[in-house]
């Protein structure tokens, strides 16, 4: 069994996105991926998913060993490597294999493996969200703000920065400069590695127009329409008159993606 996992969200439209993938990653393949969030999506109504239910990874997983599956893929739908992959599946599945005696789990990498190995299709979708705002709305000037959630993780954060690093060698000739931005940090000197948040950048640049390119890979809380991102942004074009903010697509309904 071949499972595409995502932290999960309560918010339909990630799962449902997280359905999409999966569909049409097993098409490519001619294998059946599976959709199987880590967290949150089994709260989600069933109404909100065209009266479907999300299955969660554990929960698919126990229901396999119950029909004498003992070989497990999880394809991850994550930049890098983050906690929930190198943390809290380890931890999970201990615990499965305590109750359910020994299975064998091959976890694939992440997105994000190095600059020419997933980094190349990541800048690429990248560029093409970011060319369709400055297009779309006749920018001849502006300045690129890539911006993630934030992580705790040093090896999550750096994924962006060289990302970042990526996208802003794509923009040179049109003189457009690309800087990182965390949306959140945690407190404490020791994860300042996720600076700047983007509020803070977004005031501290206060005019001009900004495009602000939004690694996020399905609508949730954060990257929604009405999502944090979205609140950070308006706030900072309230507070100033001369800052004009463009929020780009995200990036899991790219067609690129799938590759």
């Amino acid at each position: 069994m071949i499972f595409l996992v995502d932290n999960g969200s309560l918010r339909p439209d990630a799962y449902l996105n997280l359905c999409k993938i999966a569909a049409e990653v097993s098409a490519v393949i001619g294998n059946c991926v599976k959709p199987a969030p880590l967290l949150h999506a089994n709260k989600i109504p069933c109404e909100e998913l065209g009266g479907n239910s999300a299955v969660l990874l554990e929960a698919q997983i126990t229901e396999g060993l119950l029909n004498g599956v003992s070989e497990f893929t999880v394809l991850p739908l994550f930049f890098g490597e983050s906690g929930a992959l190198t943390d809290y599946l380890p931890r999970r599945l201990k615990k499965l294999s305590e109750s359910h005696g020994q299975f064998k789990v091959k976890q694939l990498k992440p997105l994000f493996i190095d600059a020419s190995n997933g980094g190349d299709i990541l800048v690429a979708i990248l560029e093409d969200r970011v060319r369709s705002s400055t297009n779309d709305h006749q920018l001849e000037e502006c300045k690129i703000v890539l911006v993630d959630h934030g992580s705790p993780k040093v090896a999550v954060t750096n994924v962006r920065n060289q990302l970042a690093q990526l996208l802003n060698e794509r923009f040179l000739l049109d003189g457009f400069e690309v800087v990182a931005a965390s949306m959140e940090r945690r407190p404490g000197p020791e994860y300042s590695f996720n600076e700047p948040l983007l509020e803070t950048l977004l005031a501290n640049i206060s005019t001009g127009n900004v495009v602000v390119a939004q690694l996020f890979l399905a609508p949730g809380r954060h990257a929604g329409p009405n999502g944090d991102i979205a609140a950070i942004c308006e706030q900072a074009e309230a507070v100033s008159d001369n800052l004009n903010i463009f929020r780009t697509d995200l990036i899991g309904n790219h067609p690129l993606i799938i590759e």
